[in-house]
This record gives C-alpha cells, structure tokens and sequence, in this order.
C-alpha cells in the first residue's frame, strides 16, 4: 500500500504481483461489490452471445451447408442465395453492434474497477456508492484517455492487418525475398502491439490516479513510468495470459456439456465466468499496483538525484 513516502529499496521483481492480489483485501466491501459487477456483466455478455449471435451463426452454417450441396440447376438455388445473403447481413450487423455493446460495458466496468484499485492503494476506504460517486465527478479524463488509446489500437492493427496482407500478396506472387524481409518486419511489430496494449491500459490508470492528466498527457507519462521495466510488463502479460488461455477450455467444455447435460454444463459456465471474473480483478489491481512501484521508483530516482546534486553544490 502506498504510504507517501519515498522507499529506497526497490521492490522484488514479483512485488507488484503480490500487490495486486492482495488489494482487494483492504476494502472486502468494496471489491465484493466490484466482483459483483464484473461477474454479472460476464455473465450477460455470455448469455447475449448464446442466444442472440450464435443461432445466427448456426442458420448461416446451415445455409452454407445447404447451399454447396444444391445443385446449380435446382430452382432452390436462388431463393437459398438470398437467405445466405440475408443471414449473413444479419450476423455482421448483430455482432457488430454486441461487439459495440460490450466493448462500452467492459470499458466503463474497467474504469469503475480503476478507480477502486488506485483509490484503496492510495488509502482510501470508499463504500461502492461513494466510489461511484468519485467516478463520477473525475470521468472525464479517464474516457477521453480510453478513447484516445482505442483510436490508436485500431489504427495500428488496421496498419498491421494492411502489411499482413501485402506480404500474403508477395507470398502469392512468388516473390519469396520480398515476402522474408516483410515476414520479419511484422513479427517484431505483432509483438510490440502486446506491449503497446499494455501501454495504452496503464495510460487509464494513470487518468484515474493523476487528474488532469488525460489523452495523449496520459499516454506519455505511462511510457515514461515503464522506461526500464519491460522484464516486469512482459512479466504481467505472460501471468495473465497463461491464467486467461487455462481458462477457456473450459467455456468450450461447458458449452458441450449443455448439449448433454444441461445442469453439468451451466454449472462449468458458472464456474468460468466466476473465474474469468476474478482474474479481471486481480488483473487490474495488479496493474494499479504496478503503477504505483513504477512511481515510486521514478520519484526515488528523482529524489536521489536531487540529493546527490545538493551534495555537490555544496561541496563546491
């Protein structure tokens, strides 16, 4: 927890790990309310996409199935291609705007969540009314923050997604050279897109820690916070990632289970989005905390510099 004051001891490596998961034990109230939230957006995020998006994209595979063992000649041939046609416009819309829908609901949950983990790491015991109340009086940075770095995600994986396909074009045409020099050229970029995903989250923490620091302000102090610490980033992204891949099989496997067993397989969903839920939480807790040590070892540095500066004008 953060005291104020400047330590000169620098944190283990895997310190803010512990941090992170052991924030939400100084406010239980607070983060139960939180994991509340967090699991119930889960769950009807889930239940939207079960029975709003996938019939639709099992019609769609059932008129594609269709369509390709119906002979050319059948004049069951073109009403089939407008029900394909009128199917497939239907998936594209509904799952653009679910993937609209909770992409807002995650953000503004992650915001929430952002400021319970920094206010509780700072000191502060807030009840979940009085949070949201602190929310929102200082949401705007935040939002503006979120926006920004989302314009910028897209745009680089628009760019990304531009190349990729340029060096399959290459790969097409044979021009093997041209295709290797892309190829390597990409893989240091798909990688970067991790770190800068990273980057872009830790620029909300730092609108939510810092008022009145926001958009591009934002950004620019987190990257400067995690200058020298990309072991510890890459350390993050590797925990969280692991724990997220050992999660989905089994929302794979309770989808399957429903088919059988209907109580097994709601039990195993339960049980995923508890799961998922929680690693949400310890996610982002972690990642106040993280922004935390990277502030307090940037003003230790800071301090010490000033020291030693004092000590040689005096020496002069």
């Amino acid at each position: 927890m953060a005291t104020g004051q400047i330590s000169s001891t620098p944190p283990s490596f895997f310190n803010f790990l512990k941090e992170g998961l052991l924030l939400p034990s100084h406010n239980r109230r607070l983060f139960a309310a939180v994991f509340t939230v967090i699991a119930a957006s889960t769950c009807l995020l889930l239940v939207g996409n079960d029975l709003v998006v996938q019939p639709l994209a099992v019609e769609l595979n059932l008129d594609t199935k269709a369509l390709n063992s119906t002979d050319f000649r059948s004049p069951d041939l073109l009403p089939l291609i407008r029900k394909t046609q009128a199917d497939t416009r239907a998936l594209l819309l509904t799952s653009t705007a679910y993937f609209l829908f909770g992409a807002v609901i995650r953000s503004a949950i992650q915001i929430v969540v952002f400021f319970a983990a920094v206010s509780t790491y700072s000191g502060e015991l807030h009840t979940f009314g009085s949070l949201l109340g602190r929310v929102k009086a200082q949401v705007k940075g935040p939002v503006l923050t979120f926006a920004f770095v989302c314009a910028l995600e897209i745009t680089y994986v628009a760019l990304l997604v531009a190349m990729s396909t340029l060096v399959m074009v290459l790969m097409i045409k044979k021009y093997y050279g041209l295709f290797f020099v892309g190829s390597l050229l990409l893989l240091p970029l798909f990688v970067f897109l991790v770190y800068f995903s990273f980057l872009c989250s830790m620029s909300v923490v730092v609108a939510v820690a810092e008022p009145g620091c926001y958009g591009a302000g934002a950004l620019g102090r987190a990257w400067r916070l995690l200058k020298g610490k990309r072991r510890r980033v890459m350390l993050f992204i590797s925990v969280t990632g692991v724990l997220a891949a050992a999660l989905t099989p089994m929302y794979t496997l309770a989808k399957r289970r429903e088919l059988t067993n209907m109580a097994a397989g709601l039990l195993l969903e339960f049980l995923y989005v508890i799961l998922m839920s929680a690693l949400q939480l310890f996610a982002t807790c972690t990642m106040a905390a993280f922004y935390y040590e990277c502030k307090g070892s940037t003003e230790a540095s800071a301090a010490e510099y000033v020291k030693v500066s004092t000590k040689e004008q005096i020496a002069a």
